[in-house]
This record gives structure tokens, C-alpha cells and sequence, in this order.
């Protein structure tokens, strides 16, 4: 907890009762007044002087005070250590002033370091790692410049801020800081260890940062704190620390009490409740002991529960602070990410703003930035890199981890929840047994009970159950992608096992595309599969191949004369292969793109659908797709255009239609028209499309009194309305041409 003194002198008096332990009070010897005395034992005495006059005369003035009090305590059979203590730096006359007489001439600085040589320990800590803010591929510090991030404090309607956190600490409070893998956790210790280093001295608070990975098996807050020290090689300073934080001038941050092993595994909820809690004895204990502030960081879903959580932590109501880190950058956050670390690139939008995706991304080299966010970018080979970092992270938390093992594990969750009736979950724990026995081929013990509780991606259900699921489902599309994948090279047995399943959750955008660009497999393997997932009865299987063979390919393909019926498609996308003899019936569809590109001999016949994009109404539907829909893509404002995704000429060219031919009003001023226009494109766009609409005998203008004004010609609103329901299935000569801008 921070200190505060009402003078120089009882700051010196308060740090040497400190080094000493005992009492530093002032008295009177040999005649003299001495500013502090502590008495160790009837024959060692310690004699204290403390000056703010920084001036040789002063120091060479106490010097001789010290000397008279030293020689007077000499005749009684007493030896006394002398200190002259400077609230500032002693020049070298100051100090050989006291040498000849055996008095030690020092500034507060380095009297404080005979309590606890913080310096020291402060530069061999920003040697070491802090926590998973490491590089994952070096396993090297991250050195990425800090972005200031808010976070949320539970109970509390404002955020809070890094230097929040480290006021919460200075004030004694105990913070229990909660975030999912990647979401910047050991950067925001880093960072408030930071903080609380810049003035520890003065202070006289001093931040200790404990990785607890590093903790395996100690029970004991003593432990804990010896081992750190002994771990950066700090031995010296072992005892200083104990003392430390026995005076109540440490705090400690914590760093991830998920990652502290456990010695067994059970399946049964009261056990593992039990395990987890022998797992932090000395994390409570030094929670519970501290008499400064402690920020304790985690997974929230290592736990069943708060109150599991704080019991096992041993955190007061009466002085916790729960705080949460956000999973994902703001926009503003992300540019300022990219900014520190000289990257300009134009962040696509499927691209997920966790700190550890873009962690991942800095570290990318050149050639393989350009080939994942060049001008074409390539999602699939960032999800692909992105995979085997997250494996490689968390296989690091201990030497006995492995990443392929994480991997295994990972997919065999992804195919557990094809059947859940949540898509994502619930997991129970004896499924996660299960998947590691599966992964390893042996039950899991000792560590591995505290992987298989902190596995990244995966989070509790409720704090009512310790089922888990996925809570990101950028990574689990394309884990259950990979594992199709997998199963179609693995044999047999390995593809009768997922066609003979019955599978409710279809793969997404990313996971069909994932699927289609897996190289192990050829469209014609792709469709065997196809065909014996449907007759075997796995519908969703079935569905999941034919949406990722639709997917981008320059080469035709021929479904030969394949009919599903009963599917399930999350998203099917006509636009980007020309495709023969297929026919889906009776069947869902999430989401239905246009235009269609290349389709023949195929049809789409009584199927319902969410939503239609691509196409603003029914009407524009071709003769081959006959579908319930119950949404289109609204042209009714610019924002709603925008969401439709066509190219910016395209956007502009609706929204003058629609604001020309179907809004009220005889005409609009070209102010008016082009107003908020400069949201797609630039000005000179917006006029070329004009002067074409102009051109083709679309639009007619007149001089108003305020400037130009246009009027649609009402003789083709019927071009236009059909222009505006099929956008980019549209084969409309002015369509066209604007879509070449």
C-alpha cells in the first residue's frame, strides 16, 4: 500500500525500522541529538542523520555529529554503524567526508536499497517474459509498444485504464483481473508493473510481477516469492523480499492462476472444485497475507463459478476489484496496434480484432503479409498460420505440452459439436477426457487436468455449470473444416465414422472455405463424400461439402446430376464457380448470395431461406430458384446499401436511383443528390455516374435557382426498379458499364 510521510525524516525513520525491524526514534547521545537511532542489541546501535540540505557544509556538520554520538556510545561498550542520509545524490566530497570516520554518506535511493534493492529486481524483471506477452514463435518478449486499453470493472458503470488499475493496487485493493486467451492480459501487468515501478521508492510500494506458470506445485507464499527471485537469478534478494511483503510494501500481480497444475484429474464437479483449490494454496495465501494491493489474473472458466473463484482465491468482497479485459480491439485501439508497429494495411472485415490475432500478424513476414492481406488477401492462409500459433502459445505454458497434441484435441471438440444442440457446446469435462485420451491415447494426469480446464477458445456455459463450449467461432468453422478434411485422407473407418453421423451444426463462411481450399483433397473426392454422407444419412455433411465445392474455383464442375434434399447450409454462394447438374431441394438456407455465376442445368426448388443477398426482392429471383425468403438485401438508405457489399460505383448508382426514381419529389438538387455519397466514393465517381445516367436519357437537369437540378425520366422507372432488385445479378447495359468504374 502506498506511503505517505509528513516529513523527509519520518520517511528515513519509517524504512530504516523497516531494515532493521525495530524501532527508529530520536535521541539524544554523547551530548548530541541524533535525528534517529535504531538499537539492535545492547552492544550494536545504528546512528541515523537526514538532511535535505543537499550542501558539503551540512553533510561535514551531521558527519561530525554522528562521530561525537559514535565515540560516546564507544566509551559505554556500545558499537555504532553511523548513516548520513541525503535526499538527493552525495557528491564524492560528501561521501569521503564520512569515510575516514566509518560513516556511510548515502543518498534515500540507496538507504532504501538496504530494504529491498528494487532497481535490481526491476531490471531483471523487464528482462524477463511477463506472462503469454511473448512472441509465439520466438517465445521472446513482446516488445510491441503498449496501446492504452479500457477495461471493464464490474459493478461499475465507467471502464478503467491501466493507470486505474495500478491506483486500485496502490490502495490496497485486491484485483482479479478476467480476460479469454488473447485478449491482453499479461500486457496489461506488464504495463501497470510499469507504472507502479516508476515511483516504488518514493512510494515505498514495490511492484513484484510473478509468473504463475512457474509456481507448479508450491503451496506457500513464501515459495511463490523465493522461486521468482530465484528464477531471475536474484537469489540476493530472496530474504529482502520476504521482507518486503511482510511490511506491507509489496504488490504482487499475479499472473494466470489457470495455468498453477493440478495432480489429478476428475470427472466428478466437487473433486475438481477440491483440485483446483490445493492448485492455488499459495496464491490464497499470499492474497489473504498481503497487506498491500494484489492483482490476480485468469480465465474466468478455469472455474465453475465466482464464488468457487473467489473462495479459491481467497479475495475479500470488502476489497475486490473484478475487472475484465475486452476480447477485441476497438477500431480506433486496432489503428493505433498497427500504427506503433509501422504496418499499413487495409484490415479486412472478416479479419477478428483480438490483441494475440494481431500479435500474430506483426510478427508475419514480408512475403507472407503481402500474400495474407496484399490486395487479393487470403483468409484461409492467415486462419491456417493463425491455428498453429494458438497451439504452439498454449503448448508452451509447460515443457510436457505438445501443440500437436492441442491440435488433436482441438479438432476432436470441433466434431463433438456438430451434435450440440447449442452449435457451440455444452462440452462436459468427462467429453474433454475423452478428447485428450483420444489425442494421446492415455487418461490425462497431473498437468494435463489444468490444460484440459484452460484450453484457449473454450469458456463455461454459465456460472451455474462447469460444461464448457467454444466462445470463438472464428476458430471453431474451421476447426470442424479441418476435420472433414482430415477424415476424407484418413481411411475407412475414419470416413464411414462421419457419414454414418447425424450432424445438426453446418460449417460457415470461413469453414466451407476453409474446406475448399484444403489441398489434401480433389473435387471429386470431395463429391464421393458427398454422396455417401447423404445416403448414410448425414444431411449436414452432405451440405458442408457442396457449399465449399461451390466456392471460389476458376475450373467449372459438374455435380453429375447429384440431388439433395432435407440439407442444411449456414450460407450457400452462387457467385463464385460455374457449376452443372446440381439440384437441392426441400431444404434450410441460412443465407442465399447472388448473382449466380455460371449455374446450368441446376436448381434451387422449394427451400426456405433467412435471407436473400445479392437481390433486393423476389421478383428478381431467376426462373431455377424457387425459395421462401424471408429477408432481402434493403436498398432503403445508405447505410443498409452499404451493408449489401457491392463495389462502391455500385453503391452510388443505387443510391441515386433510389433517390431519383423512388422517393418523393419531382427532382433533387445535385447538392442533395450527392450527399453522402462521399461515403462510397469520391466526387468525380459520383459525377461520372451522373453524367451516364444523364447520357443514357435516364436522368434530365434543369437550372435551378440554387444550382443544377435532376429529374428521372418516369418512363424508365421500370428499368430502374428492376436494376435495383437484381444489383449484382443485373445484366443492364448501365449496370454494367458502372460497375467497370
Amino acid at each position: 500500500m502506498k506511503k505517505q510521510w509528513a516529513s523527509f525524516e519520518d520517511r528515513v525513520r519509517d524504512i530504516a525500522s523497516h531494515i532493521w525491524g525495530r524501532p527508529c526514534t530520536p535521541k539524544r547521545v554523547g551530548g548530541v541529538n541524533l535525528d534517529g537511532v535504531v538499537v539492535l542489541d545492547s552492544e550494536i546501535h545504528c546512528f541515523i542523520e537526514m538532511t535535505e540540505n543537499r550542501t558539503i557544509a551540512k553533510v561535514r556538520e551531521d558527519v561530525i555529529k554522528l562521530q561525537t554520538a559514535k565515540n560516546s556510545a564507544f566509551g559505554k561498550g556500545i558499537l555504532a554503524r553511523c548513516f548520513c542520509v541525503i535526499n538527493g545524490t552525495p557528491t564524492p566530497g560528501m561521501v569521503d567526508a564520512g569515510v575516514e570516520q566509518n560513516i556511510r554518506v548515502l543518498s534515500i535511493d540507496d538507504f532504501t536499497k538496504m530494504f529491498f534493492d528494487f532497481s535490481s529486481y526491476r531490471v531483471a524483471r523487464d528482462a524477463s517474459t511477463f506472462g503469454s506477452a511473448v512472441n509465439p514463435l520466438t517465445g521472446l518478449s513482446d516488445e510491441t509498444k503498449y496501446v492504452p486499453v479500457r477495461y471493464l470493472v464490474e459493478g461499475r458503470k465507467t471502464d478503467a485504464g491501466s493507470a486505474d488499475i495500478a491506483n486500485f493496487l496502490r490502495d490496497g485493493k485486491t484485483v482479479v483481473l478476467l480476460g479469454e486467451y488473447g485478449s491482453g492480459k499479461s500486457r496489461c501487468i506488464r504495463e501497470v508493473f510499469r507504472i507502479l515501478s516508476a515511483d516504488a521508492d518514493e512510494s515505498f510500494c514495490y511492484p513484484v510481477a510473478v509468473d504463475l506458470r512457474k509456481s507448479w506445485g508450491l503451496g506457500e507464499k513464501g515459495e511463490i516469492i523465493r522461486r521468482h527471485f530465484h528464477d531471475l537469478g536474484l537469489d540476493n534478494l530472496q530474504s529482502m523480499a520476504i521482507k518486503a511483503f511482510n511490511a506491507g510494501s509489496m504488490v504482487l500481480l499475479l499472473d494466470g492462476f489457470d495455468e498453477i497444475g493440478s495432480q489429478a484429474w476428475s470427472n466428478d464437479d466437487a473433486r475438481l472444485k477440491v483440485i483446483r483449490a490445493k492448485s492455488l494454496e499459495g496464491v490464497k495465501d499470499i492474497v489473504v497475507s498481503n497487506r498491500s494491493g494484489t492483482l490476480v489474473a485468469g480465465r474466468e472458466h478455469y472455474f465453475s463459478n465466482t464464488e468457487e473463484m473467489l473462495s479459491a482465491l481467497g479475495a475479500s468482497p470488502k476489497d475486490l476489484v473484478v475487472i475484465r479485459a475486452k476480447n477485441e480491439f476497438s477500431d480506433t485501439e486496432l489503428l493505433e496496434y498497427f500504427s506503433n508497429l509501422n504496418i499499413e494495411a487495409d484490415i479486412p472485415e472478416w479479419l477478428p480484432r483480438r490483441p494475440l490475432i494481431c500479435q500474430t500478424i506483426s510478427d508475419l513476414a514480408s512475403d507472407q503479409f503481402d500474400a495474407m492481406f496484399g490486395e487479393e488477401g487470403n483468409e484461409i492462409e492467415f486462419w491456417n498460420h493463425f491455428i498453429l500459433v494458438l497451439c504452439r502459445r498454449d503448448a508452451s505454458i509447460h515443457i510436457s505440452f505438445d501443440p500437436d497434441t492441442i491440435y488433436r484435441m482441438f479438432v476432436h471438440l470441433a466434431r463433438l459439436t456438430r451434435s450440440k444442440n447449442a452449435n457451440v457446446g455444452p462440452i462436459s469435462l468427462h467429453e474433454l477426457q475423452v478428447a485428450f485420451e483420444f489425442a494421446t491415447g492415455a487418461a490425462p494426469v497431473e498437468e494435463a487436468s489444468a490444460m484440459l480446464q484452460r484450453l484457449p477458445s473454450l469458456g463455461r456455459i454459465s456460472a451455474e455449470s462447469n460444461d464448457r463450449q467454444f466462445v470463438d467461432i472464428y476458430i471453431l468453422d474451421g476447426l470442424r473444416a479441418r476435420d472433414v478434411a482430415n477424415s476424407a485422407i484418413g481411411g475407412e473407418s475414419a470416413i464411414q465414422a462421419i457419414c454414418s453421423s447425424k450432424w445438426t451444426n453446418p460449417l460457415g463462411d470461413l469453414g466451407q472455405r476453409v474446406l475448399s481450399q484444403d489441398p489434401r483433397l480433389g473435387d471429386k473426392t470431395k463429391l464421393s463424400i458427398a454422396r455417401r454422407a447423404f445416403e448414410e444419412g448425414n444431411v449436414v455433411l452432405a451440405s458442408d461439402v457442396i457449399a465449399s465445392l461451390v466456392r471460389s474455383n476458376a475450373e467449372p464442375f459438374d455435380f453429375e446430376n447429384f440431388e439433395l434434399f432435407d440439407g442444411n447450409f449456414i450460407s450457400l454462394t452462387l457467385s463464385e464457380r460455374a457449376v452443372s447438374n446440381l439440384k437441392i431441394r426441400d431444404s434450410v438456407i441460412g443465407e442465399l448470395k447472388f448473382p449466380a455465376s455460371g449455374w446450368s442445368n441446376s436448381s434451387i426448388s422449394n427451400c426456405l431461406v433467412s435471407r436473400v443477398a445479392g437481390l433486393a426482392s423476389a421478383a428478381a429471383l431467376p426462373n431455377w430458384v424457387k425459395a421462401d425468403a424471408d429477408h432481402f438485401d434493403s436498398v432503403e438508405s445508405i447505410s443498409r446499401i452499404r451493408r449489401i457489399g457491392l463495389k462502391p460505383a455500385q453503391e452510388i448508382l443505387v443510391t441515386i436511383i433510389r433517390k431519383t426514381f423512388f422517393q418523393k419529389g419531382a427532382g433533387r438538387k445535385e447538392e442533395a443528390l450527392l450527399r453522402g455519397l462521399s461515403t462510397f466514393a469520391s466526387k468525380s465517381t459520383s459525377t461520372k455516374i451522373i453524367n451516364i445516367l444523364s447520357r443514357e436519357g435516364l436522368l434530365e437537369s434543369f437550372r435551378g435557382s440554387e444550382g443544377t437540378v435532376y429529374t428521372p425520366v418516369r418512363s424508365q422507372t421500370r428499368r430502374m426498379q428492376k436494376i435495383l432488385d437484381e444489383l449484382g445479378s443485373s445484366e443492364d447495359p448501365i449496370w454494367i458499364e458502372v460497375s467497370q468504374l
